[in-house]
């Protein structure tokens, strides 16, 4: 017994620390939440950048597809009920498993893996009642576990080609110009190496999306207006850039293979809120009675998707029908015209009955409606 006793003594003993959650009132302050983000990783500004971050995750690729669905539809979930003011979101695993429709093994298998790819960070785990600590009623209730949304910081991004094109110490490039007024980089002590040409994303000639080690970081310029025309080829590569973005499932296609599929459209003034529209909706107004985009990674497939439905879209010679926003700005002036008959109709019935009772003048009358009328415009 002596000497049992006496080799426990000379092991060394390994205390578990227990950190202590942080309280109710506590889960949205602002310096919580930064403590909670992963290292490499920074709070996302909106829920689109972080499911683009999980589709450009070097792991997602190599998952199976029920795992990118069930690691996409528990992303969007926490997104829907995130608050956009901190980011952060709460729903229980109960709910996340009945929204995915899948088992609550699963849900922590979902979370854990957006926590090790710096998605999501931990700002209070979740607690049963008997646990947790009384409110300002006095009672015990359960408390959900807290998340932040999270995306991989930029800084992270750029890395140096070699030792040799960009100097030890200089400034890493900083993204230039405004929105596709200036698509260069400014680079800082860059020498030997021509760097004066715009990032482009690595895309293979397949049409599928490169390897995800060779990606270019956001460029804000690259997004293009949604209710905004185009008038270039480098406008619709935008506009292409920006239809890809929104709907996350196109990323196999490469932004060109989605300029060339919609250039017709484009040409004939629809705008990327009529296509992402023409894409969903068919052209009575009712949604498309199938699930959706195919999940699938074969650039040729999700092309023939796209130019099915938009087929729906065309004229029985093949020409682009009026898009929505066309049918909307063509109400709008339909309204406005309308309006101006109108008030020169009633301007005009005025003028005739001042005349028949013998007041004064029709043109006193005219001048002096088209004065109310202009005072009531400015009060409106």
């Amino acid at each position: 017994m002596s000497a049992i006793l006496h080799s426990l003594a000379q092991e060394p003993t390994t205390l578990t620390r227990r950190t202590r959650r942080v309280s109710r009132h506590k889960e949205s302050d602002r310096n919580t939440v930064l403590r909670a983000v992963p290292p490499g990783a920074t709070r996302a500004a909106h829920g689109t950048h972080v499911l683009r971050a999980l589709l450009e995750h070097p792991q997602y690729a190599r998952r199976y597809a029920s795992a990118q669905r069930t690691l996409h539809n528990v992303l969007r979930t926490l997104i829907q009920r995130a608050d956009y003011e901190t980011m952060t979101t709460r729903p229980g695993w109960d709910y996340l498993a009945e929204i995915v429709g899948v088992s609550r093994r699963t849900i922590a298998r979902a979370l854990k893996t957006l926590q090790n790819w710096g998605l999501l960070g931990v700002v209070a785990s979740g607690r049963s009642a008997p646990y947790a600590t009384k409110g300002p009623d006095g009672k015990q209730t359960n408390e959900a576990a807290v998340y932040v949304l999270c995306t991989p910081s930029p800084l992270t991004l750029i890395t140096p080609t070699s030792s040799d094109s960009v100097d030890e110490f200089g400034t890493p490039p900083a993204l230039g110009g405004s929105h596709l007024k200036n698509l260069k980089e400014t680079h800082t002590r860059a020498r030997e190496t021509n760097l004066d040409g715009p990032a482009t994303p690595a895309e293979n000639t397949s049409g599928g999306y490169a390897a995800s080690a060779h990606q270019t970081p956001y460029r804000p310029e690259l997004n293009w207006p949604t209710h905004k025309t185009t008038a270039s080829k480098k406008q619709r590569l935008a506009a292409a850039s920006e239809l890809r973005r929104r709907i996350f499932l196109l990323r196999p296609m490469s932004t060109k293979d989605v300029a060339s599929t919609i250039r017709d459209f484009l040409l004939a003034g629809w705008t990327v809120a009529d296509l992402h529209h023409a894409l969903d909706f068919q052209p009575n107004g009712t949604p498309w009675p199938y699930s959706g985009i195919p999940t699938s990674d074969y650039a040729p497939r999700l092309r023939g998707w796209m130019r099915t439905r938009l087929a729906a879209w065309r004229t029985h010679t093949g020409e682009p029908l009026r898009s929505r926003d066309q049918r909307t700005n063509a109400e709008a002036l339909e309204r406005r015209a309308q309006a101006a008959r109108n008030t020169a109709r009633l301007l005009q019935e005025r003028a005739e009955r001042a005349t028949r009772i013998g007041q004064d003048s029709p043109a006193k009358i005219v001048a002096l409606a088209q004065i109310r009328a202009l005072r009531q415009n400015r009060q409106k």
